[in-house]
Formats: structure tokens, C-alpha cells, sequence
């Protein structure tokens, strides 16, 4: 991760010093920004993806200053950051001093102050929530990922225990009008056969909670398996055990609506080299001895469309599978696909007590102005939390402490223009750096 990111980004810069050596002032520093929006937007979408540190995201903290997320994307806050950075610059030391500044480029500044400022104010001043609402509660069950969670483990705790921990904990906040119930991702870790999923009495016991509470949908994290009768269907990523043949594990979620009925989204964004081999179709022959050395035990399968889950009532929700919750774009897609609320489900517990779980529980507020959806957020550990569709986090619990919590969110069924548009200030980048770098060297080779 460190080795890999600083050395993209040294890319980044490197091609800006031969842009500028090439053509000059004006083609540099124009690349120097489209360059770092355009690795940004790779970084988001190739698979050895690791987008935490991507500008846009340094404003998760203070959602009251990036409202106008809503038309551009977390991209737009890179963008800003960039010309605000240049602007000091050409003020300060490129023609001028820090004595005599240039003023039309410390005007400039200001601009760059007052204008996104004043109308991220106006933006959030105008919003206003829909009224109509769903009460969701959300379960931080709390089991140590590193000693408890997973069968092998010093502690385990047998599944079927965990799942009666996981409806206790969850009875303390569910009533008659409860709509949607959150259990956080492997929350349920015992390896379900897709295509038998009616077969488990473990599930059983889970589906009485809807006999209890008879307007209640659950969404929760498992660890799912699908088979491949014919060996021309298996993905890139399946593996291969002589009684099961070919099929791929899933880093899933479960969705049963009031009827029981059951259904699964595979996590899609998976981390490198934790959950997935980069490039399976060329790295595949490395597998094996890559994950002996102590990884997963292969890389896992995933889909590519986004699956949004509806209840019976047709409010559609967005199963987000923890690092998911980063991808702005690939959220807006869930949106597109019908989604009125967005569910995050992680297991923040991985990252120990460090600022990791504090950033990703940030990172979700830009998905909820960038979509204008209201978000519940179910960590195993962590922080589980409330936020509303400007960004404001509510109810967050503490860190490796069981909790529940109930709110009732409001509803949205508009679509931003980020959702309709999704990252164009980064495609648009990507291809400016392509002409920009084609007229860099028709000038160097003017100049010989």
C-alpha cells in the first residue's frame, strides 16, 4: 500500500516535469492537474485500487463546506485543492514575492475561498428532507475480527452463538413498526451454498424474527458460495475442490424482506491482495503460492452489477459492503439502479484502534451529499452510526463497545446530478491528459 501509492503518485509528478521541460508553462501545470485527477479516477478503478488518500476525501471531517458534492463528486474537492495550492503559487513565488505578491492571483485566492464556501452554505441552507421515512435499526454486536469472529481463532464463538447474540442485542431497539434491521458485514460467517440458501436452519432462526415483527426486512453480512455446473461459466477467480468442482466464494450480503424471501449482493470492491489477486486472468498461476504465504485462502468472486434490495412496500436500499462505502461512482450506481436509502455494513474492527474505522465512518458523509440518501451504518466494531443526506453524523457509537441504535430516515427518490453524471471532471481529465500529452512531445519535436 505505501510502497505503491507513493510511487503512482511520483508518476504523477514526474510526468509533469517532462510536460512542462516539453511545452512550456501552460501545458505543465494544466497536466499537472489533469495528471493527479486522472490517476485518481484509475486508482478507482483498476484492481489494485486504493483510493483512501484520494484528495477529494481530505473534507469528509466538515461536510458543511463541500454541500456542492452534489454536482461534482468528491473530485471536485481534488480539483479545488489543486487550483487553490497553484493559486498561492503563481502569487507568491512564481513571477512574484512574498513581499510583493501578485495581486490578480491573490485575488484568485479569495475567490477560491468565498465562492465554494458561500455556496456549499446555500446549497445545504436549501435542501430540505423528504418527510416520508423508514425506522431502521442498526446492531454493533462487537466480536473481536482477530480472536473471535472466525472459526480457527484462539476465542471463537460457534456461529449459532453469535446469531443469538446478534437477536438479543437487536430485540433491545425492534418494534411493531421497525422496517429495516442491520447485522454488519460476516456477520454471519459459516459458508452458505447460494443455490440452497431455504436449506439452513440457522437462517430459520433468524427468519422468526420476522414472525415477530412482521414489517421487518434484514439485511446482513455472510460469506456465501456459488457453484459452477459448467466449467465454461467459472469465473477468473473460482476455485477448485474435487467434490464441489468450480465455484467462487463471496464476501456477501443477505436481504430477507418481510416474506422471508432471501436474496444476495457480492461484494464487489474488493481490497488487494486481502481479498483478491490483481488481474486473477493474467496472476491467476501465482495464487497458490501468493496466499500460502499467510493470506486468504484465494481470491474471492464478485459481480458486476450493483443489486439494489427492495421490501415490500418498494423502498429500495443500497447494501454497500464496507470498502465500498469510498467509491463515490460506483455508489451513484446502486442510486441509478433505484436505491432510496444507502446501507453500509463493515467490520471496521480490522483496523484496531487507529484512525482507520474513525476515516472510513467519515467517508460515508460524502456518499450521502454526493447522493442526497440517507445512510444507516452497521459496524461489527467500530463506529455504527446514523447520517442524514447533508452529512451530518448522528447517534455514533463508541469504539469496541456493543451497541444498538434506531432513527427513522428520511427518504429521497431524486437523483443528484453527480448520480446522473457520476465522475465527468475526472473523465474529462483523463482525456485532456491524453491531448495534452500528445502536444507535448509535437512540441518537442517542433523544438528540435
Amino acid at each position: 500500500m505505501l510502497v505503491f501509492n507513493t510511487l503512482f503518485m511520483a508518476v504523477v509528478l514526474w510526468l509533469f516535469h517532462l510536460t512542462r521541460k516539453a511545452a512550456g508553462d501552460l501545458f505543465g501545470y494544466l497536466g499537472l492537474v489533469c495528471y493527479w485527477l486522472a490517476f485518481e479516477y484509475i486508482h478507482l478503478n483498476w484492481d489494485l485500487s486504493w483510493p483512501w488518500l484520494n484528495l477529494g476525501n481530505g473534507f469528509a471531517m466538515i461536510p458543511e463546506w463541500i454541500q456542492w458534492y452534489e454536482y461534482t463528486g468528491a473530485f471536485g474537492g481534488a480539483l479545488w485543492i489543486w487550483l487553490f495550492n497553484l493559486a498561492i503559487f503563481f502569487a507568491l513565488f512564481y513571477q512574484g514575492t512574498i513581499k510583493q505578491p501578485e495581486k490578480r492571483w491573490l485575488s484568485f485566492v479569495v475567490a477560491l475561498v468565498v465562492v465554494p464556501g458561500v455556496g456549499s452554505y446555500l446549497i445545504g441552507a436549501y435542501h430540505e428532507e423528504s418527510k416520508e421515512s423508514v425506522e431502521v435499526v442498526v446492531t454493533q454486536p462487537n466480536i473481536d475480527p482477530y480472536t473471535e469472529k472466525f472459526i480457527g481463532s484462539d476465542n471463537f464463538i460457534p456461529y449459532r452463538q453469535q446469531v443469538e447474540k446478534f437477536i438479543s442485542i437487536s430485540q433491545q431497539k425492534l418494534t411493531a413498526e421497525t422496517s429495516f434491521l442491520l447485522w454488519p458485514e460476516t456477520a454471519i460467517d459459516n459458508v452458505f451454498n447460494e443455490d440452497r440458501l431455504e436449506s439452513y436452519p440457522i437462517l430459520d432462526t433468524i427468519a422468526g424474527l420476522e414472525n415477530l415483527y412482521p414489517n421487518l426486512s434484514l439485511l446482513s453480512g455472510i460469506t456465501s458460495y456459488q457453484q459452477y455446473l459448467n466449467v465454461d461459466k467459472a469465473t477468473p477467480t473460482a476455485r477448485y475442490r474435487e467434490d464441489l468442482g468450480y465455484y467462487d466464494v463471496f464476501n456477501a450480503a443477505l436481504f430477507m424482506n418481510e416474506s422471508g424471501i432471501k436474496k444476495t449482493y457480492h461484494k464487489s470492491k474488493l481490497v488487494p491482495g486481502v481479498e483478491i489477486l490483481p488481474y486473477p486472468k493474467v496472476f491467476n498461476f501465482l495464487t497458490e503460492w501468493i496466499f500460502d504465504l499467510g493470506g486468504t485462502a484465494g481470491s474471492l468472486g464478485r459481480q458486476k452489477d450493483r443489486t439494489v434490495f427492495f421490501n415490500e412496500k418498494g423502498v429500495g436500499i443500497a447494501p454497500a459492503i464496507c470498502y465500498e462505502s469510498i467509491y463515490g461512482e460506483f455508489m451513484a450506481e446502486f442510486i441509478r439502479n433505484g436505491a432510496h436509502y444507502i446501507f453500509i455494513i463493515t467490520n471496521d474492527g480490522w483496523w484496531g484502534n487507529t484512525p482507520g474505522h474513525r476515516q472510513h465512518l467519515h467517508y460515508a458523509t460524502m456518499r450521502a451529499i454526493e447522493t442526497r440518501r440517507s445512510i444507516a451504518r452497521s459496524a461489527n466494531t467500530g463506529v455504527s452510526a446514523f447520517i442524514d443526506q447533508k452529512g451530518n453524523i448522528s447517534q455514533a457509537t463508541q469504539y469496541w463497545e456493543p451497541a444498538v441504535i434506531s432513527a427513522d430516515l428520511n427518504e429521497n427518490k431524486e437523483l443528484t446530478f453527480y448520480v446522473t453524471y457520476g465522475d465527468y471532471l475526472a473523465r474529462t481529465s483523463l482525456w485532456l491528459s491524453v491531448f495534452i500529452m500528445l502536444a507535448a512531445i509535437v512540441k518537442k519535436r517542433m523544438k528540435r
